[in-house]
């Protein structure tokens, strides 16, 4: 069963109130992202755009200019969406994250010459390993 895809309207009112009733069961892990990922070490700040070749809200995640990743919501979860070149995807394989995460990101096929890694979330128990990709993520000079 291919996963349904929310907030697909363009003429949503995404604010916090919004966010929240679009999101449902989603919006408390949001929340807890969002709210932990504003703060330091992260200083990562949210931004909800409607994008029509996708046709649907996505959340760009950015530190500064440089996009972290990308949220995008699901019926059945919400997708954390990373890309890495060849070389700042070198070190995934050693960080302290679910095996489910690193056998994917080193079987993923590039998109042109990047390498996406995603992270589903369906719980707060996978906030952590999330956090450990964005700290990762952060601490690379390029892509």
């Amino acid at each position: 069963m291919k996963p349904e895809k929310l907030l697909t309207s363009p003429d949503l009112d995404l604010n916090s109130d919004g966010l929240k009733n679009e999101l449902g069961r989603w919006f408390s892990i949001y929340e807890t992202l969002a709210e932990t990922l504003s703060k330091p070490p992260y200083d990562i700040s949210p931004e909800w755009r409607f994008y029509k070749d996708g046709g649907a809200w996505l959340c760009k995640m950015t530190r500064k200019k440089k996009t972290v990743f990308w949220i995008s919501a699901w019926k059945e979860f919400l997708k954390c969406g990373f890309y890495f070149t060849q070389k700042s995807g070198d070190g995934i394989s050693d960080l302290p994250i679910a095996q489910s995460l690193k056998s994917a990101f080193a079987n993923t096929t590039p998109v042109g010459k990047l390498y996406p890694l995603s992270v589903d979330l369906t719980g707060k128990r996978q906030l952590d390993d999330l956090y450990t990709v964005v700290a990762y993520k952060i601490a690379q000079k390029v892509a």
